[in-house]
């Protein structure tokens, strides 16, 4: 039995051999048989990548409002209350661990206020509490990476010349400053949204979200290879895609960094 399950399974080859096949599967898109439900990996990842998909744009979504804005008003208001405030708050965040977050959040808003359902049920509500948790340590690294671009940005020649000529200092940051300061962020930004596809894993267990990062988390405890590399290799092109896409956008947003790159 554990022979002929060998064979059906195509590990009775040698090593090179089981790579050569696996890449022949990758061309046609087989990516292999999942040894805990004996359907295709293909289609266990086509179930689960919705869900993830909609918590990873969520996610993003509010990294993003929270990045601009703050970042924005804590160099408008350098060095005062709201700045120092914004300061302590996002170095707790980034010490805080998302899964931890998670579970305070779940006990808060669906335990003691009921606002959400403990369990998710695929519904864009259900989604708010994990996409926020998965926010809030992001946002606060990349708050802090906008604000000293921002402030880098504040000593060009072209703002010095824009004072000169009488703008005032939020005109001067929301019209050229923070499209000049953007590449940092949104390299951060994507580099961020390609991992979250396979870190969302502890996320999506504390809210039971059967997404990707779930199904890889099964996969691990299973010891399911296909379906480990199956997602892994979903991760790995989730990465070079976003970090093309961002290299691509922050050249048409910032004509500086576009010649930088020339």
């Amino acid at each position: 039995q554990i022979q002929a399950m060998r064979v059906e399974l195509g590990l009775d080859g040698t090593l090179s051999e089981q790579y050569a096949d696996y890449i022949k599967g990758l061309l046609t898109g087989d990516l292999g048989i999942s040894i805990t439900n004996r359907k295709p990996v293909i289609d266990n990842i086509r179930d689960a990548l919705p869900v993830t998909c909609m918590l990873v744009i969520m996610s993003m979504l509010w990294v993003a409002i929270l990045t601009v804005l703050l970042s924005a008003f804590s160099v408008i208001w350098k060095d005062k209350v709201f700045d120092h405030a914004t300061r302590v708050i996002c170095i707790i965040g980034i010490c805080v661990p998302s899964f931890w977050l998670a579970l305070i959040l779940l006990i808060a808003f669906a335990v003691e206020i009921p606002i959400f359902s403990v369990i998710s049920d695929g519904s864009i509500k259900s989604l708010i509490l994990p996409s926020v948790s998965i926010a809030i340590p992001i946002a606060c690294i990349s708050i802090r990476v906008l604000r000293a671009a921002v402030i880098n940005e504040l000593k060009s020649d072209y703002v010095t010349y824009s004072k000169a000529r009488g703008f005032s200092t939020s005109k001067i940051i929301y019209g050229e400053v923070l499209r000049n300061a953007f590449p940092a962020a949104i390299t951060l930004f994507a580099q961020y949204c390609a991992s979250v596809f396979g870190t969302s894993a502890l996320i999506e267990t504390v809210f039971s979200i059967r997404g990707l990062g779930y199904y890889l988390t099964e996969a691990c405890e299973s010891m399911d290879v296909y379906g480990i590399s199956g997602v892994v290799l979903i991760c790995a092109i989730s990465f070079v895609l976003f970090n093309t896409v961002a290299d691509i956008f922050s050249g048409i947003i910032c004509p500086a960094y576009r010649r930088k790159r020339v």
